[in-house]
């Protein structure tokens, strides 16, 4: 009976250790999502360029040396609809007019792009 207690006890620890590392990981790298979405737009308001990483392909790509199927400016414009998705469900916004003035801007950068301002 001790021993059942005991295996009962530590598959509790160990399952709620799984669980809390689990969250743990979530949280960082939602966190970390957020941020760099949050750091993109910024950096596209300001200057009115994607960042530089954008137009590099991904790692996984450089690794296995694929070759792009698009080039930087399509990457970017891909990249860019992905982050007015992003904005559009986002609910880091202190209310709508923020975000409808936060996407405003964006779809205008977006726009500019189009029209072959892109830098």
């Amino acid at each position: 009976m001790d021993l059942l207690a005991l295996f009962i006890v530590a598959s509790l620890i160990g399952g709620g250790m799984v669980a809390w590392v689990a969250i743990w990981t979530t949280n960082r790298a939602s966190n970390a999502a957020i941020t760099r979405h949050f750091k993109a737009s910024e950096y596209i308001l300001e200057t009115g360029k994607p960042p530089p990483e954008w137009l590099k392909a991904p790692a996984w790509k450089r690794l296995l040396a694929f070759p792009l199927s698009s080039t930087g400016d399509q990457l970017a414009l891909a990249r860019l609809d992905e982050l007015i998705r992003f904005f559009k469900h986002c609910s880091f916004y202190e209310d709508e007019f923020a975000r409808d003035e936060h996407l405003s801007q964006l779809k205008g950068v977006r726009k500019a792009w189009l029209s072959g301002e892109i830098s």
